[in-house]
């Protein structure tokens, strides 16, 4: 009889023993620690804030649904993190005239002060994530979370499985 696989995992390493889905949230777990840890030493932004001022301050999204969207944040905490960007004066919004339900969000001068203060370091971590990395592997990883990402769109299992006929 073989023994039975020590399934501990040091604080450092991602367990590839665990489901796909728990390998991929402690890599998360651990890129957000990273992230926030850089954050810090450059003033008060949570990682959540800072996401907010990169996506408006790069023009990547500026309407509040699509900011929100493409930050990955649910509407309740998009909402409280958006009123605390403006409420320490990181950002502005205003209707958007296309749309009356819609937000145009800006940086104000301390938004984009905070955007071209942390842009460089945080740049200077994506290239090092990048270097770790053989081109096959960046071509793999990036097919990889476009797959995923298609793939988590399905919910529905059971009509996968197959009724025995007697």
């Amino acid at each position: 009889m073989k023994p039975e696989k020590d399934m501990t995992v040091d604080a450092g390493t991602i367990d590839l023993n665990l489901l796909l889905p728990f390998q991929i949230a402690q890599l998360n777990t651990r890129l957000n620690a990273q992230a926030r840890a850089i954050i810090a030493r450059h003033g008060s932004l949570t990682l959540p804030q800072w996401r907010i001022i990169r996506l408006v301050g790069t023009k990547v999204a500026y309407t509040s649904t699509s900011v929100r969207k493409a930050a990955g944040i649910d509407k309740s905490q998009f909402s409280k993190t958006l009123n605390k960007l403006v409420e320490d004066g990181f950002m502005t919004q205003a209707p958007f005239k296309e749309d009356k339900r819609q937000l145009k969000l800006s940086l104000t001068p301390k938004g984009q002060a905070a955007l071209d203060g942390l842009a460089p370091e945080l740049d200077a971590r994506n290239q090092h994530l990048l270097k770790s990395l053989t081109q096959n592997q960046r071509s793999a990883i990036f097919a990889a979370i476009q797959s995923l990402a298609e793939a988590s769109k399905k919910t529905d299992f059971q009509s996968g499985i197959e009724e025995k006929s007697e």
